[in-house]
């Protein structure tokens, strides 16, 4: 193979990389909550996954003025993983812009 064949393959290759980044925020949605429940992150109040905190808490946003009742909070967690015992576990909680 020559030099620019492998230039391009090196490049093709990180390219590929970062379009399949994972992204760093989970929203967690409760609906018609009037406040975010102590210790409820859990699987089923996923309500989607972001590459920015401000994508993620502007659709956490959206989704409480578009609710049937117009409450609902949201919050999003940084960096979430599933525990051991199927919990879930995040590095920080954000539920409002900083700044």
């Amino acid at each position: 193979m020559g030099f620019r064949k492998l230039v391009f393959l090196g490049l093709l290759s990180s390219s590929l990389t970062a379009c399949t980044q994972s992204p760093e925020w989970t929203l967690f949605y409760y609906a018609d909550a009037t406040e975010i429940p102590q210790g409820a992150v859990q699987s089923k109040n996923i309500s989607g996954y972001y590459a920015e905190v401000d994508q993620c808490l502007m659709k956490g946003a959206g989704m409480v003025k578009v609710s049937d009742s117009g409450q609902g909070r949201y919050q999003c967690g940084l960096q979430c993983v599933t525990t051991q015992d199927k919990g879930l576990s995040c590095k920080e909680f954000v539920d409002k812009q900083v700044f």
